[in-house]
């Protein structure tokens, strides 16, 4: 209310009646102007003070961004702020205090992928997703009681039906007797923050599982490996026995008998063989397995390699060559090289023919290291197997599996010591003409 201007019109109101009151008397000079002089100022003054009483009414965006104002804007300050309103980087509603849309930005429509006509009068739970109803209305009563919401965490539902995250933080609007009539609301959009968060979550217990697996994978490795040396102790006392009735002179077995004692050792050396052969696989994964530094010359190695293996080409009359000639020093286990020397001549032998059989082994200083090499004439490896040789329980063919035997595990010891000790390994084959594997080894491991 301007007092200054009531007041003003009140003294004129004054001065008119007093004016009037002298014009009254016909025996003044001047009494009939007077009086409308008089006249005149008591409407004048009754207008000011009427134009002076009236309630001016500021629009509900007058004061967008204030959180609390009683201020009315100047019109130059009310387009600077229309302007922030319309061109905020988020969604901006003004709702009042029945939640009834009463303006908002294009941010705000577009994102909810409607125009501003259809958002406008519509209730703010109508752009709520269900899910978010209740919280959303807890957050609105709790608003009006107390005057704040900040960073309240809604899903709303866009015009297509879908939802998204979003945080929500109401600026208030008071008229100019202090009374709340509305709210200008911020609300940013946090899927990108959703699904980071998401992200996290899966990978807490992507890693939880993870941990769980490992943990029961070490389990079942240890099993495995207290399994192989457990079924190893019965077997020691088969072969003594085995070798006892094999004796012609203290057994006397006839012909029949000592075939079947012979069939009882064999079965069992394969048994004993599948056991070792556990035993390294879970050693190896693990990475237990001790690894020893021997010097030693590559020449004398292989020769040692061929008088090792020479016992496997008997029955099917196989033709072993060795043609190494290098004569380097290799620092490295030399008993793990025979080992894999031992599973991939063994592997050849397996799958030579019957009759024309040859297997070939070599070793050449390349660079820093030596390239080893078993070669075979056998039945080769198909295109779609190929990937799987060194994986575990694999073997070539497994129609052949009755026929040859093997524990599957023979090719995957051979990379695994192959990778311990800081080598590669690799093969060539082509089907029904042979396999060659190779592996390198640092001269110094």
């Amino acid at each position: 209310m301007n007092t200054f201007g009531i007041s003003g019109g009140l003294l004129l109101v004054i001065i008119g009646l007093a004016v009037i009151d002298y014009g009254l008397d016909p025996n003044v000079p001047y009494a009939y102007h007077a009086f409308y002089l008089g006249l005149a100022g008591i409407v004048i003054g009754g207008v000011i003070m009427w134009a002076s009483s009236r309630t001016t009414r500021n629009p509900l965006l007058a004061q967008p961004y204030q959180v609390e104002t009683r201020k009315s804007l100047s019109p130059v300050d009310g387009i600077k702020y229309r302007i922030l309103y319309e061109e905020s980087p988020v969604m901006q509603r003004t709702v009042n205090t029945d939640g009834i849309i009463l303006e908002c930005n294009q941010k705000y429509a577009k994102n909810f992928g409607s125009s501003k006509n259809e958002v406008i009068g519509k209730s703010i739970f109508d752009h709520v997703a269900e899910q978010s109803i209740a919280e959303m209305r807890n957050t609105f009563e709790s608003w009006k009681e107390t005057g704040r919401a900040e960073n309240r965490e809604i899903w709303f539902k866009r015009k297509d039906g879908s939802a998204f995250p979003a945080l929500l933080s109401a600026n208030n609007m008071y008229d100019e007797r202090g009374k709340l009539i509305g709210s200008n609301t911020a609300i940013r959009d946090i899927s990108d923050i959703y699904e980071a968060r998401k992200v996290i979550q899966d990978h807490e217990r992507q890693k939880v599982q993870l941990e769980e697996l490992q943990k029961m994978n070490s389990l079942k490795e240890e099993f495995y490996f207290s399994l192989s040396q457990e079924c190893k102790l019965p077997l020691e006392p088969i072969k003594r026995y085995c070798e006892s009735l094999n004796d012609p002179v203290a057994a006397n077995l006839n012909k029949q008998q000592l075939e079947a004692v012979n069939e009882i050792y064999n079965n069992t050396i394969r048994l004993e063989r599948i056991l070792e052969d556990m035993s390294d696989v879970q050693l190896l994964v693990a990475r237990k397995m001790v690894f020893n530094k021997d010097e030693f010359k590559i020449n004398e190695f292989m020769k040692n390699v061929v008088e090792i293996s020479a016992h496997m080409m008997n029955d099917k009359k196989i033709e072993f060559v060795d043609t190494t000639k290098e004569k380097s020093i290799l620092q490295s286990d030399k008993n793990r090289l025979k080992q894999i020397f031992d599973n991939l001549i063994q592997n050849a032998v397996d799958f030579v023919p019957q009759e024309g059989g040859k297997i070939e082994i070599g070793a050449k200083k390349e660079d820093n290291g030596i390239r080893f090499f078993v070669k075979d004439n056998g039945i080769g490896i198909s295109e779609k197997r190929k990937d799987s040789v060194f994986k575990k329980y694999y073997q070539v063919n497994l129609s052949l599996k009755r026929r040859y035997g093997g524990s599957g595990f023979g090719l995957v010891i051979c990379r695994l010591i192959v990778e311990n000790l800081k080598g590669k390994i690799w093969f060539d084959s082509k089907e029904g003409e042979g396999t060659t594997f190779y592996f390198t080894i640092p001269l110094s491991t």
